[in-house]
């Protein structure tokens, strides 16, 4: 929009050229600022990659597998072979993976303090062009009121505050065109889904 606006009014001084001579200076800053702003797309659409939804899933799990062992959290994988791609970019994608790995074991651990827990990774081809990535643990769960609070800022239960993180998350979920929810399984702990959009043209197998 910022782009257009900054071409109408270039257009609008060009037409006035003849007669208003200082209406070109107009112009070359509306010309520079356009530049700016495609600049600055270009950027974005540099970060933004193919992706292999279950590498950067492992990639998160690689990184908070040291915490995960500390706290006796297995970690357990549910992929689906051979995803179709997806756009997004890779370091706020792994960014949104770690942080729900690490809210769930940090359920675990509350649940099951100094005794073998479980989280479970997994990843989906759903209807619709959606890749779901989903990450479920044995926590204590939240009271079904409580669930779409979970992704409010600074709304937490947890004594060391993980609040943001889900506030977060689902704000660079939802830049990329997904969704990202919660559910209450009937056996308890917490399941997160995060649905992404597949690449143009990519389809499930």
């Amino acid at each position: 929009a910022a782009v257009m606006n900054y071409a109408s009014a270039s257009q609008r001084y060009l037409a006035v050229l003849g007669s208003q001579p200082e209406a070109a200076g107009r112009v070359a800053e509306g010309l520079a600022r356009i530049g700016e702003h495609a600049g600055h797309a270009a950027e974005v659409i540099k970060r933004l990659q193919a992706l292999d939804l279950n590498q950067v899933a492992r990639e998160a799990i690689g990184l908070c597998a040291w915490e995960a062992g500390h706290w006796q959290v297995a970690g357990e994988e549910a992929m689906t072979d051979n995803p179709p791609p997806l756009y997004a970019d890779r370091v706020l994608l792994e960014q949104v993976f770690l942080n729900l790995l690490r809210n769930a074991i940090e359920a675990n651990r509350e649940a099951h303090p100094g005794s073998p827990s479980r989280v479970v990774i997994g990843s989906r081809v759903e209807p619709g062009g959606l890749l779901c990535l989903w990450v479920r643990d044995q926590g204590p769960g939240v009271p079904a009121d409580q669930l779409e609070h979970i992704f409010t800022p600074f709304h937490t239960s947890k004594p060391e505050g993980l609040g943001l993180g889900l506030s977060m998350s689902r704000s660079i979920v939802e830049g990329f065109g997904g969704t990202l929810e919660a559910e209450l399984p009937a056996d308890g702990g917490l399941l997160m889904n995060c649905r992404l959009p597949l690449a143009a043209g990519a389809t499930g197998g």
